[in-house]
């Protein structure tokens, strides 16, 4: 019972992100903002790992790479193009969006690393991407043939093509060290490489922010990108990782729920359309086994 809640605690605070991003993003630079929220969340996350981290083993020159490409992809892009993408883009579509990170991981295991996919899950794949194609349109085949797309949909398919890059090298960090640990190498990272940009547009472009934005910031940065990524991997502890990535496919939901009562959004028949097919495609993928894809131990942010 305590991995089900504090999973479901993990989706919820992770669905918030969405709605915060949206509110906040118009506020400061994206890059800036990223550098702080990964700087906050690195500060919560290495206090609450602190114990595996002294355990863990000694890194080695091809650790510390893997490591800083996981950072790069895995916080540098994603966190700075979620960002960017969050202010040209509803926080409908961004949860639309991000829930097809793992037909995209799917996808890319598939086409880079050979790794091939039974029949659901080629059905899973298929159903999630003509989803998001529905949401990338608005529901206007000729937009799409135009490809008269929104620059934050676009800014948002960059986000989960780094988060699926970054799954897929997780998967082959974890077996030497743990979940937390290389949350934390890979955070610290990434977040390194964000800094020197982050400051430059502090300096050129300056930053301001209400008490209630920096109450939003230290939410996205030392609860979701901290705290957060602990649960997560508590809730996974108690119950493993097969059954916890079905938790995944709560975040986009309560995203969207969140999006509609805070902010006011209205869901329209082509983001129900598109919502159900992502999810029918995560369902096809999930039900009928899997072959190294994305699951929950390997899942950070969303990342966001």
């Amino acid at each position: 019972m305590k991995g089900y809640l504090v999973l479901t605690v993990a989706s919820f605070l992770y669905g918030g992100n969405v709605v915060a991003a949206r509110v906040i993003s118009s506020q400061v630079p994206p890059v800036a903002l990223a550098a702080f929220r990964g700087l906050l969340g690195l500060v919560v996350l290495m206090l609450l790992a602190r114990r595996q981290l002294v355990k863990s083993p000694r890194l080695c020159f091809r650790d510390l790479l893997l490591l800083a490409l996981m950072g790069f992809f895995g916080f540098t892009v994603a966190y700075t193009s979620f960002l960017w993408g969050m202010q040209r883009s509803s926080a409908t579509n961004a949860a639309i969006i991000i829930a097809t990170i793992p037909a995209v991981t799917n996808a890319l295991l598939a086409i880079g690393w050979h790794l091939k996919p039974s029949r659901y899950q080629v059905l899973g794949i298929g159903a999630s991407f003509f989803g998001l194609l529905v949401v990338f349109s608005g529901g206007s085949l000729a937009r799409l043939l135009a490809l008269n797309l929104s620059l934050g949909d676009v800014a948002l398919l960059v986000n989960v093509l780094a988060v699926a890059l970054f799954t897929i090298m997780v998967q082959e960090a974890v077996a030497r060290f743990s979940s937390q640990v290389s949350s934390v190498y890979a955070l610290m990272f990434g977040t390194a490489m964000l800094v020197p940009l982050g400051v430059w547009e502090v300096i050129t472009q300056g930053w301001h922010l209400a008490w209630q934005g920096w109450l939003i910031l230290l939410y996205m940065g030392g609860v979701v990108s901290g705290f957060t990524v602990f649960l997560h991997f508590e809730g996974i502890s108690c119950i493993g990782s097969g059954r916890a990535s079905i938790f995944n496919n709560l975040t986009p939901v309560f995203s969207i729920i969140l999006a509609v009562w805070l902010l006011g959004e209205r869901l329209t028949i082509y983001h129900w359309v598109g919502f159900g097919l992502v999810l029918g495609g995560i369902a096809l993928s999930l039900g009928r086994g899997h072959f190294g894809l994305y699951t929950a131990h390997t899942k950070t942010n969303n990342e966001q």
